[in-house]
């Protein structure tokens, strides 16, 4: 598995991605939903893990993703 810093949104299966809600430099809160993921028949909600500002959306509506892959990024708290 992934192990996530608290910076990264990862998929947590294969799946396409069916909605992005999510763009840099967003500011969101713990549990803001990112983007919604199509695996299996089921839609899965990636949420903020943390409060803090969207560094980079590494995917895009339609985009067919794999386990783990990293779909989002959020600035580094250390980044000042």
């Amino acid at each position: 598995g992934v192990v996530g810093s608290g910076d990264i949104i990862a998929a947590p299966m294969a799946g396409v991605v069916r909605s992005v809600t999510a763009a840099p430099g967003q500011t969101v809160v713990q549990g803001d939903p990112l983007l919604v993921l199509e695996a299996m028949k089921m839609e899965h909600t990636l949420k903020a893990p943390r409060g803090g500002e969207i560094a980079d959306v590494l995917c895009a509506l339609g985009d067919q993703v794999s386990d783990g892959q990293v779909l989002a990024r959020l600035k580094s708290q250390s980044d000042g």
